[in-house]
């Protein structure tokens, strides 16, 4: 069997999900689980990468793309906990979503001014 036709097999194409994600969506949902899928083994092999973090995100995308891997993900008891917080992600709001990022990054340029000011005043000192 062609592995092409396998993972689209497995990650089941043409099945209704519950977000109702159409045709363009769900294919980027599916090519970027995939990838994320990859590197989160290829994290796992090589210690620089975060390949945890990659399969959670492996997960996500790809239960948003496929009905089979969202149900697989509900009933395994290691995985059922990640899905119950990701489905609660998304009934966040989007505005909600937008404020929180917004102030990582400005905390983020913050600490990031306060560490150069203060390597820049050693340096001169």
């Amino acid at each position: 069997m062609d592995s092409a036709f396998a993972v689209v097999l497995f990650f089941d194409w043409k099945s209704e999900t519950t977000m109702n994600v159409n045709g363009p969506e769900k294919l980027l949902y599916l090519t970027l689980g995939i990838m994320f899928l990859a590197l989160g083994v290829v994290g796992l092999l090589i210690p620089i990468l975060p390949g945890v973090l990659f399969l959670a995100g492996a997960v996500y995308m790809l239960s948003r793309g496929s009905a089979r891997v969202r149900r697989f993900a509900e009933t395994h008891p290691g995985l059922r906990g990640l899905q119950a917080r990701f489905d609660r992600l998304d009934s966040v709001p989007v505005i909600s979503r937008v404020k929180v990022v917004s102030l990582m990054i400005v905390s983020t340029i913050v600490d990031g001014i306060a560490k150069l000011t203060r390597g820049v005043t050693r340096l001169f000192a």
